[in-house]
């Protein structure tokens, strides 16, 4: 289960450039989650922020891999180059179908239609506007921006696996945006095994399944374990199974990344231990069951301060208002 280390590159091909459009919610979890798509697989990719809502990387990944596994981000797709298409372009372009479409930052500009227009009269071929091969996305804030992205791979059924329409419903349940995102900070990637400790509906495996992972559920309520079944079962996922086993008392032996949500607050069994007391048993285990350079990913109350350590480091941490008396924090941590 053990990745090659990754070498720095040497060729002197250019890296192409991809750009993210993220979602609007007010926190770092947007940009931060596509550096981690884009770092999965290319660790030495260069990334930036060239102003609000726009991140682009100059890397050697691939754009459409990462589109169908990102949550926050509307759009994912290759920069033009100098917003230019070259011949390339345009015999892909015409070989299939496109539509145009323009994302304003700010206010409506009065020369977007014309845009529109003069792209598609360059472009030529045969537009469809409801289900494209490609769509040209021309992104404008502070300024232009031309990219190449295949929207149909973004589109996750967010709905369809919200919590209430799963066979099995617990209000503490988290919905499949944030689900999909906590397993994209763990970097796990398809064939692999992903861990959630603190299991509860399911939500976080339904999501890592979805990504080509497997799955590997626990908890310690025994009604979590049956209900998380069911609703992994309704959407006929295949996984190795949820069990009904304490964080203290782990019966597995190595996976490839864990993220979860620790229980706490009214909504969850505790067992009479705080959020701290549980996160630290949670690391203790995952100090034996996370090879070097691997992830835990934790969402936890921010009244619990999360510090490196001599097993893991706290690479990035984000917070998510939830109301006055609760902010959720997100930690990253790499096992060293």
């Amino acid at each position: 289960m053990t990745r090659p280390s990754p070498s720095p590159r040497t060729s002197e091909r250019s890296p192409s450039k991809i750009i993210f459009l993220l979602s609007g919610e007010s926190t770092t979890i947007p940009a931060a989650e596509a550096s981690a798509l884009v770092r999965m697989q290319d660790p030495y990719a260069e990334i930036a922020s060239p102003e609000e809502r726009i991140l682009i990387a100059s890397t050697d990944s691939d754009a459409d891999t990462i589109a169908s596994r990102v949550a926050f981000s509307k759009r994912v797709g290759s920069v033009v180059p100098d917003g230019r298409f070259d011949r390339d372009h345009l015999r892909s372009l015409r070989a299939g179908t496109y539509r145009v479409s323009v994302f304003e930052l700010g206010e409506k500009r009065s020369d977007s239609d014309g845009m529109v227009s003069d792209l598609a009269e360059e472009i030529g071929g045969k537009v469809a506007l409801d289900d494209p091969d490609v769509e040209v996305a021309l992104v404008r804030g502070a300024r232009d921006y031309l990219a190449l992205c295949r929207p149909s791979l973004m589109s996750q059924d967010w709905v369809l696996r919200r919590p209430r329409a799963r066979p099995f419903f617990h209000p503490a349940a988290i919905f499949p945006k944030l689900s999909r995102a906590l397993v994209n900070f763990s970097r796990v990637g398809p064939g692999e095994v992903f861990l959630d400790p603190f299991c509860g509906t399911g939500s976080l495996l339904l999501e890592a399944h979805e990504l080509g992972a497997t799955a590997l559920g626990a908890d310690r309520d025994l009604r979590m374990v049956k209900g998380s079944v069911r609703n992994m079962a309704n959407f006929r996922q295949d996984w190795l199974g949820v069990v009904r086993a304490d964080v203290r008392k782990t019966p597995f032996t190595g996976v490839d990344g864990i993220a979860t949500d620790i229980p706490y607050g009214r909504a969850s069994s505790t067992a009479g231990s705080s959020a701290g007391e549980i996160l630290e048993r949670l690391r203790e285990t995952a100090r034996g069951l996370l090879e070097e350079g691997r992830r835990l990913v934790v969402m936890h109350p921010d009244t619990v301060v999360v510090k490196s350590r001599d097993d893991f480091e706290v690479e990035e941490e984000h917070h998510l208002y939830i109301h006055r008396k609760l902010t959720r924090t997100i930690s990253v941590l790499r096992r060293v």
